[in-house]
């Protein structure tokens, strides 16, 4: 191959199928315990009113979350746990759990994640 050859690909990295996700993912990996490691994980839903917002409570409830109310000018919860890792695996899932539970009410909004690096 000539000096003017094309550069060898860089390898394909797993993705969760959402920049923003693998975005976090790649930032949470170089910390402390990287991916295996149990993290304290945030996740934010919106909705129109405080009865949507009952809906997603009992939802993240009994998925397992903690959760709090947002305060009253707006409608929703913040649900968090710190017993699962957070990774290639468990993004995509939790992300689908709480896209369905905003679903399914009014105005219902998932609005993103954190977790602790």
């Amino acid at each position: 191959m000539g000096i003017f050859g094309r550069k060898p690909a860089a390898p394909q990295l797993p993705t969760t199928g959402h920049a923003g996700d693998d975005q976090l993912l790649a930032m949470i990996a170089q910390s402390d315990g990287g991916l295996e490691v149990p993290r304290h994980w945030l996740h934010y839903v919106y909705c129109d009113d405080n009865e949507g917002a009952a809906v997603l409570e009992a939802g993240a409830a009994a998925g397992g979350w903690t959760v709090q109310r947002v305060v009253p000018e707006h409608s929703g919860i913040v649900a968090e746990r710190e017993d699962w890792p957070v990774n290639l695996e468990t993004v995509p899932q939790v992300r689908a759990f709480f896209e369905s539970l905003a679903a399914s009410v009014p105005g219902g909004d998932y609005d993103g994640w954190e977790a602790s690096a």
